[in-house]
Protein backbone atom coordinates (compact mmCIF):
# COMPACT_ATOMS: atom_id res chain seq x y z
CA UNK A 1 0.00 0.00 0.00
CA UNK A 2 3.05 2.32 0.27
CA UNK A 3 3.90 2.04 -2.98
CA UNK A 4 0.46 2.88 -3.97
CA UNK A 5 0.43 6.08 -2.15
CA UNK A 6 3.99 6.86 -3.50
CA UNK A 7 2.55 6.38 -6.79
CA UNK A 8 -0.10 8.67 -6.48
CA UNK A 9 1.64 11.53 -4.48
CA UNK A 10 4.09 11.52 -7.32
CA UNK A 11 1.49 11.48 -10.05
CA UNK A 12 -0.33 14.58 -8.08
CA UNK A 13 2.68 16.25 -7.64
CA UNK A 14 3.88 15.66 -11.44
CA UNK A 15 0.34 17.36 -12.56
CA UNK A 16 0.63 20.58 -10.30
CA UNK A 17 3.89 20.78 -11.95
CA UNK A 18 2.19 20.50 -15.65
CA UNK A 19 -0.22 23.35 -14.31
CA UNK A 20 2.18 25.33 -12.93
CA UNK A 21 4.21 25.28 -15.91
CA UNK A 22 0.98 25.97 -18.47
CA UNK A 23 -0.22 28.96 -16.04
CA UNK A 24 3.78 30.15 -16.03
CA UNK A 25 3.09 29.33 -19.99
CA UNK A 26 -0.24 31.50 -20.11
CA UNK A 27 1.17 34.19 -18.29
CA UNK A 28 4.10 34.57 -20.52
CA UNK A 29 1.97 34.56 -23.56
CA UNK A 30 -0.23 37.24 -22.34
CA UNK A 31 2.58 39.76 -21.34
CA UNK A 32 4.08 38.92 -24.76
CA UNK A 33 0.78 39.44 -26.69
CA UNK A 34 0.19 42.89 -24.49
CA UNK A 35 4.03 44.45 -25.20
CA UNK A 36 3.77 43.45 -29.07
CA UNK A 37 0.14 45.39 -29.08
CA UNK A 38 1.75 47.87 -27.26
CA UNK A 39 4.35 48.39 -29.76
CA UNK A 40 2.30 47.75 -32.58
CA UNK A 41 0.15 50.56 -31.15
CA UNK A 42 3.17 52.92 -31.14
CA UNK A 43 4.17 52.02 -34.37
CA UNK A 44 0.89 53.15 -35.73
CA UNK A 45 1.14 56.47 -33.78
CA UNK A 46 4.43 57.24 -35.13
CA UNK A 47 3.42 56.15 -38.67
CA UNK A 48 0.41 58.62 -38.76
CA UNK A 49 2.67 61.42 -36.97
CA UNK A 50 4.65 61.29 -40.14
CA UNK A 51 2.46 61.06 -42.73
CA UNK A 52 0.45 63.98 -40.93
CA UNK A 53 3.03 66.17 -40.86
CA UNK A 54 5.37 66.96 -43.97
CA UNK A 55 7.78 70.24 -43.62
CA UNK A 56 7.31 72.15 -46.79
CA UNK A 57 3.62 71.47 -47.79
CA UNK A 58 0.64 72.62 -47.54
CA UNK A 59 -2.74 71.49 -47.41
CA UNK A 60 -4.82 70.28 -50.38
CA UNK A 61 -6.12 72.76 -52.33
CA UNK A 62 -10.51 72.15 -53.04
CA UNK A 63 -10.48 71.98 -56.44
CA UNK A 64 -13.99 72.15 -56.87
CA UNK A 65 -14.06 68.79 -58.41
CA UNK A 66 -17.73 68.63 -57.53
CA UNK A 67 -18.89 71.57 -60.16
CA UNK A 68 -16.40 70.08 -63.08
CA UNK A 69 -19.21 67.38 -64.07
CA UNK A 70 -21.93 70.97 -64.75
CA UNK A 71 -19.28 72.72 -66.21
CA UNK A 72 -18.38 70.15 -69.15
CA UNK A 73 -22.23 69.81 -69.65
CA UNK A 74 -22.84 73.97 -69.45
CA UNK A 75 -19.93 74.48 -71.74
CA UNK A 76 -20.40 71.72 -74.72
CA UNK A 77 -23.81 69.93 -74.27
CA UNK A 78 -26.41 72.28 -73.57
CA UNK A 79 -28.65 73.87 -77.50
CA UNK A 80 -26.29 76.88 -76.74
CA UNK A 81 -22.87 75.80 -75.73
CA UNK A 82 -20.17 77.93 -74.89
CA UNK A 83 -17.63 75.78 -77.46
CA UNK A 84 -18.64 74.00 -80.32
CA UNK A 85 -18.70 70.48 -81.47
CA UNK A 86 -15.27 71.37 -83.09
CA UNK A 87 -13.89 72.40 -80.46
CA UNK A 88 -15.07 69.44 -77.95
CA UNK A 89 -13.84 66.95 -80.51
CA UNK A 90 -10.35 69.24 -80.42
CA UNK A 91 -9.91 68.81 -76.93
CA UNK A 92 -10.79 65.48 -76.10
CA UNK A 93 -9.24 64.32 -79.35
CA UNK A 94 -11.99 62.74 -80.99
CA UNK A 95 -12.48 61.27 -84.56
CA UNK A 96 -14.64 62.60 -86.52
CA UNK A 97 -17.83 60.23 -87.31
CA UNK A 98 -18.88 59.61 -90.97
CA UNK A 99 -22.93 59.81 -91.22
Amino acid sequence: MADMQEVLERQEGETRERMRRRAASKRAQRELDEQLGIAVAMLEKENQSRRRLREGRGPNVDRHRHSQGNNLIEDYFIPHSLYSDVHFRARYRLQETFK
